[in-house]
């Protein structure tokens, strides 16, 4: 295989056909363009959203890119080891001048710290929803408790068992979901997470719902096998709150999603970004794999879906490199000209 090769057709971006179900990305709806993707500069009222700091006469250097990089499936494999191709391209590119931002659908209190000490200058988390650079927040924007307690409670009527809420005081977990990270061994035990996990079941809300106790910027869920309620059933009863793109969850459900404040992604995240750092959308390079990195492949001047990736997103994309376990993360920086 070669190091990459061009997806074929940048027109089957808008070749999806009419969407079915409003805030969904199931597969069945629609794909904005990326020229009209990146016209578009949605900023949610109805949230709280921190002001977008700005840096006083910022301008990107000459020759510099502003690369955007997913963690699972992309930069390390589902292992969540990353490979030491990966490790050097990234410390390559950054000599070379190169901005590299971690662009993840975990919240930041979700990633190893053995990828942060890989020393990025940037991480963008929550699929989109908070930025941070050099200790400081950009933005953040936060669900409605009224969001949080609709689904929570379709989650519960449709028996739904296994959910997550993420934010900035850590992750919010139904029993189910936590018996499955029991099972799994390494999230649930792992030190460095053990005291950020907190049993919804178990949280004393004080006589308040679940949604005005917790702050959270995304929520995740997978029903078990054989559960009838379908991902476009719950894509069409969470509309009015939340977009849902698939999950990563294939292997073990048939329906499983990740439910995102509408209006913010990891492509609006790439533009406020971008913004704020002086380079222009052109300068911008996005690496994925998943359902929740459509936003950014859109968004970016340039993009690069993983060989590992869904079929959606290697047709989106304007290149396909190999594997993350076949060094395609390395490959694609050498054929990108960042190393």
């Amino acid at each position: 295989m070669s190091d990459i090769s061009d997806a074929n057709g940048m027109n089957r971006r808008d070749d999806m056909g009419s969407r079915d179900c409003v805030n969904c990305m199931c597969g069945k709806g629609d794909r904005d363009s990326k020229d009209s993707r990146n016209r578009s500069n949605v900023s949610p009222d109805d949230r709280q959203v921190s002001a977008e700091p700005r840096i006083s006469g910022q301008h990107a250097p000459t020759g510099s890119k502003l690369v955007f990089i997913d963690i699972d499936g992309t930069l390390a494999d589902e292992h969540h080891h990353v490979p030491q191709s990966a490790v050097d391209a990234c410390r390559q590119a950054q000599r070379n001048g190169h901005l590299l931002f971690i662009c993840t659908g975990r919240s930041l209190m979700k990633i190893e710290q053995s990828i942060l000490d890989l020393g990025f200058d940037g991480v963008v988390s929550v699929a989109g929803a908070r930025a941070d650079i050099n200790g400081r927040t950009l933005f953040e924007h936060l669900i409605s408790p009224e969001a949080i307690d609709a689904a929570t409670a379709y989650f519960r009527e449709h028996d739904i068992r296994n959910y997550q809420w993420q934010g900035p005081d850590g992750m919010y977990v139904s029993r189910g979901y936590m018996q499955y990270l029991q099972a799994k061994g390494s999230a649930w035990k792992d030190p460095q997470f053990a005291s950020r996990w907190h049993v919804i079941e178990d949280l004393d809300t004080h006589g308040q719902s679940l949604g005005a106790s917790i702050r959270a910027s995304k929520g995740s869920y997978f029903a078990d096998r054989g559960n009838p309620t379908s991902f476009e059933d719950t894509c069409k009863a969470l509309s009015r709150w939340f977009t849902a793109v698939p999950g990563t969850y294939g292997k073990i459900s048939d329906n499983h999603g990740e439910l995102l404040i509408p209006g913010v992604d990891k492509g609006t995240a790439v533009a406020q970004v971008a913004r704020t750092l002086g380079y222009r959308i052109e300068d911008t390079i996005a690496l994925g794999d998943g359902g929740n990195d459509m936003a950014m492949i859109l968004a970016a001047g340039t993009s690069v879906a993983m060989g590992n990736g869904i079929e959606e997103i290697k047709q989106a994309a304007d290149m396909v490199t190999d594997s993350v376990e076949d060094d395609g993360f390395a490959h694609a920086f050498s054929r990108l000209s960042l190393i």
